[in-house]
Order: C-alpha cells, then sequence, then structure tokens
C-alpha cells in the first residue's frame, strides 16, 4: 500500500509541475524510486513523463489558441515569426532537449512551440521521449546510489 501511495504521489507532482515550473518533478521521481520497489520503476518512469507530458501538451494547445485574440498587426508579425522557426527544423531537436535536460526550460519551449504552431506530432514524439529519458536517468541513478549505499 506504501508503494501505491509513492506512486500516485510522485505521478500526481508530476502532473502538477508540468503546469507550475517552479514544482519539482525530479525530487518527487527521485523521493519515489528510494521508496519503490524495483519493479514499480518501469511504471513510475512512464507515468511520470506521461503526466509531464500531458500537462505540456494542455499548455501547447492554450499557446496556440492565444495568438488567434491577439490584434491583426502582432498576430501577422507573429505569424512571420513562426515561418522562420518552422523552416530551421531544428524545434523537434529543441524540444528533446529540453524535456530530456531542462535546457532551454521545457515550460518556454512547450509555449514557443505552441504559439509557433508547431505541428503537434512534432511536439509529442519528442516531449515523450525527452521526458522518459529524463525520468528513467533520474531513477537509475536513485537505485544505483541507494544500492551502494
Amino acid at each position: 500500500m506504501d508503494a501505491v501511495i509513492a506512486l500516485a504521489g510522485a505521478l500526481g507532482i508530476c502532473l502538477v509541475g508540468g503546469f507550475v515550473p517552479w514544482v519539482n518533478t525530479e525530487a518527487a521521481v527521485v523521493g519515489a524510486a528510494l521508496l519503490l520497489p524495483p519493479a514499480f520503476l518501469p511504471l513510475l518512469v512512464l507515468g511520470a513523463a506521461l503526466a509531464q507530458v500531458f500537462a505540456k501538451g494542455t499548455l501547447y494547445g492554450l499557446a496556440r489558441w492565444a495568438p488567434h485574440r491577439m490584434p491583426h498587426k502582432a498576430r501577422a508579425q507573429l505569424e512571420r515569426m513562426s515561418e522562420l522557426a518552422l523552416r530551421r527544423r531544428s524545434l523537434g531537436l529543441t524540444v528533446l532537449a529540453s524535456s530530456a535536460f531542462g535546457f532551454p526550460p521545457f515550460y518556454l519551449v512547450t509555449l514557443a512551440c505552441g504559439t509557433v504552431a508547431l505541428p503537434f506530432r512534432a511536439f509529442l514524439a519528442p516531449a515523450l521521449a525527452g521526458s522518459v529519458v529524463r525520468y528513467a536517468v533520474l531513477s537509475l541513478a536513485t537505485v544505483l546510489v541507494r544500492g551502494a549505499a
């Protein structure tokens, strides 16, 4: 029962942390990895990544909707910037790096991708992959450090 509570708590914190940038999801995952039996770690990693990406997907949608509410002149300028950003084709790598390493901040990258209308699939795949890598490394490092102690 304690494992279920630890897992649910970590996943809840990861969901909230996806919306609120100062909530430390990494600390929640490390804390849960310390408390959970090793068999629960894949569920922790996948659940944390899905919670994070669900929240970021919601923020992406809001950022994609917001420019349509801007004045015409500002919207036209944003559309020109969007065309430039989408032509570079490096946004997917930026999303991957941001979700895996936190630099540039994933929150800001999410909002930028929604604002410039990066196709959702081009955002979702690297966001999920990077988040899985991030939480897997944290969980594995926690288990290795715990085992070494």
